[in-house]
């Protein structure tokens, strides 16, 4: 299969608040399948709204995006990219077995995900609500990781998250690494550069 044809290609990307001040200013990144490519830079400087325009949460004037050789003016409309935003977006107030019912159609993963994954397994039953942040911030990767994508953008997946949840996030990404391709951004990036 042509690379062009299972490739993540985003270019002239233009955005600014005001227009004084310009946060983004001829971006270019791509990524193919079985790529980790690290996205990284301080505070403020537009990781998080690139990766909001590709997805396409957030408008711009100028912004050229490729999905697997089609173009897209809102990446979410190929369907094959997935999106992991910095806040939380799993409702409080169901259990886990319920979310990954609701999330994940394929039986076979549900069971797998309930069953044999290690720290969903152990936390199941529990509410949302009554997770940890590392906790929840797996589940929600997890979740991602089981949708019919290609290309997955994630926004700080290492944020608040404890060791030895980062480095089992880290595998899981490597797991999948041969068959997705992953954009990553996140402020502990020494977690991102030992992956990416």
């Amino acid at each position: 299969m042509d690379s062009l044809e299972r490739q993540l290609y985003v270019d002239s990307v233009e955005f600014s608040y005001d227009a004084h001040k310009p946060i983004l200013t001829g971006v270019h990144i791509q990524c193919e399948i079985g790529e980790i490519v690290g996205l990284l830079g301080r505070n403020g400087c537009g990781k998080s709204t690139l990766l909001k325009i590709i997805f396409g949460l957030v408008n711009t004037k100028n912004a050229f995006i490729r999905i697997n050789n089609k173009r897209y003016k809102k990446g979410y409309l190929s369907k094959n990219i997935c999106y992991l935003p910095q806040h939380n977006f799993l409702p409080n107030y169901l259990t886990i077995s319920a979310v990954i019912r609701l999330m994940v159609k394929d039986l076979t993963k549900q069971n797998a995900l309930l069953e044999q994954d290690e720290i969903i397994s152990k936390i199941r039953h529990q509410k949302v609500a009554d997770l940890s942040g590392g906790e929840k911030r797996y589940v929600e990767l997890m979740l991602l990781l089981q949708q019919d994508a290609d290309f997955y953008l994630l926004d700080e997946p290492f944020s608040g998250v404890s060791p030895y949840v980062q480095a089992q996030i880290q595998q899981v990404i490597l797991a999948n690494g041969n068959d997705k391709g992953f954009i990553i951004s996140d402020h502990h990036y020494h977690a991102v550069l030992g992956i990416a």
